[in-house]
């Protein structure tokens, strides 16, 4: 039985009834990855659009409870309201967890390539829930949400990142 089961379902399930309170942490041990700890939250996908894997995802406007939307395109959005990014794929609708703490895939914004070794911001360009390197001269560094350990695979691409959201 892997660690995730103790809860009674896996980080991956994803299901169109909840299982679980929103907002619920999983708070996975570090494994044989070497790659540390993660910290999984449980959500509900407000959004029109399918969380997939890299996507960042912001508490719904409005809520206090974790239902989630992809973030705004384009937008520095404060790691206060980002619940965290997906890992596997939530349909509209649908409940299931995200990454919210922990070494991540998060995908690059249109036209954008995530470099190495950099913070990143979600004002991914025009596609919801992407994310752009910080930028040098911003003020909003409450927007930084990951860091990245290697370059993005190229637009829309991912990057393996640690990510540590708020929301």
């Amino acid at each position: 039985m892997s660690s995730t089961r103790t809860m009674g379902i896996s980080v991956t399930d994803v299901d169109t009834t909840a299982v679980l309170p929103l907002g619920f942490e999983y708070h996975e041990p570090a494994s044989s990855d070497d790659q540390g700890a993660k910290v999984w939250i449980y959500v509900f996908n407000d959004d029109a659009a399918s969380f997939i894997q890299g996507r960042i995802v912001m508490r719904d406007a409005g809520t206090a409870t974790a239902d989630g939307i992809l973030a705004t395109a384009g937008a520095l959005i404060s790691t206060h309201r980002l619940l965290g990014v997906a890992q596997h794929t939530i349909a509209a609708a649908s409940y299931g967890f995200i990454l919210r703490r922990g070494i991540g895939e998060v995908m690059a914004g249109d036209g954008a390539v995530i470099g190495a070794d950099t913070a990143l911001t979600s004002a991914g360009t025009t596609t919801a829930g992407t994310a752009l390197d910080f930028s040098a001269g911003t003020t909003a560094t409450d927007c930084v949400f990951a860091f990245s350990t290697e370059a993005s695979t190229g637009t829309n691409g991912l990057a393996t990142c640690m990510i540590n959201c708020l929301g």
